[in-house]
């Protein structure tokens, strides 16, 4: 029958050509040298993986280390933090609301909150309406903990509040190591914090055991971002951060108080 193979060696009836003994060596010797190559490349991505996850612990652990010295530091309370979980008070003490504001001085959204309604809550204190309760918080790094410091050295001299405006007036892009000590004493200086006492606290990092614990307070209170804003309790939506928002949730808690 045609095509067919009666000898078993394929359709044509013709035998495949023999393979010599040095084209056999050379196959072995192309499987080894590609199997050797696959083992260099695992290898180096073994190594790569390796390096990888040394530097990142090495980022957390630099990263503790700091956070266990600044916790590690005695908790010195500034003056005016006489709020809840040590938080710093501005305001009449009878004042009818109460607002209590989670920010970091290094969060974007935190300066874009000042400068869309910061000059409300000014407002709202200054008319007797709100009294502040603010928690420093500093869980965006070293830049964080020295306006943190810084600001709550200006509590201690009952001058928060416009430290706290004029340090969010020319806020430092996020992770730009701002906020240097030499940065935050012009600063105080700019609001009439001249006293040897501003100065020492800035340098010395006089308030890092507090600054640690109020961080410590806002995460066993269930803060998990900043800026957290709440009226009487009651924490505001994204969209109430604004000036009308704001006003709108101040004048409910008044009603209902």
């Amino acid at each position: 029958m045609a095509g067919s193979d009666p000898a078993g060696d394929g359709p044509t009836g013709k035998r495949p050509a023999s393979v010599s003994a040095a084209e056999r060596r050379e196959r072995v010797a192309a499987a080894r040298r590609a199997e050797a190559a696959k083992e260099r490349r695992r290898r180096q991505l073994i190594i790569g993986s390796v390096v990888a996850g040394l530097l990142v612990l090495a980022a957390v652990i630099g990263f503790a280390v700091q956070s266990s010295r600044e916790e590690s530091k005695p908790v010195v309370l500034p003056s005016t933090a006489t709020g809840p979980d040590n938080s710093i008070v501005v305001g009449q003490a009878d004042a009818p609301v109460t607002v209590d504001i989670y920010e970091d001085f290094q969060c974007p959204a935190c300066g874009q909150l000042e400068k869309t309604t910061g000059s409300t809550i000014s407002d709202l204190i200054d008319a007797g309406d709100i009294k502040v309760n603010y928690h420093l918080m500093s869980f965006l790094g070293p830049e964080s903990v020295r306006a943190a410091n810084a600001a709550s050295a200006a509590a201690d001299e009952n001058k928060f509040k416009p430290f706290h405006d004029a340090l969010f007036a020319d806020q430092p892009t996020e992770h730009t190591d701002g906020y240097q000590n030499d940065t935050l004493i012009e600063k105080g200086a700019s609001v009439g914090l001249t006293s040897t006492a501003f100065v020492d606290a800035v340098r010395n990092g006089k308030f890092d055991g507090y600054v640690a614990k109020v961080d410590e307070s806002a995460s066993k209170a269930g803060v998990t971002s900043t800026p957290t804003v709440l009226v009487d309790s009651k924490q505001l939506s994204a969209d109430q951060l604004t000036p009308d928002g704001l006003k709108a949730a101040v004048a409910a808690a008044k009603k209902n108080g």
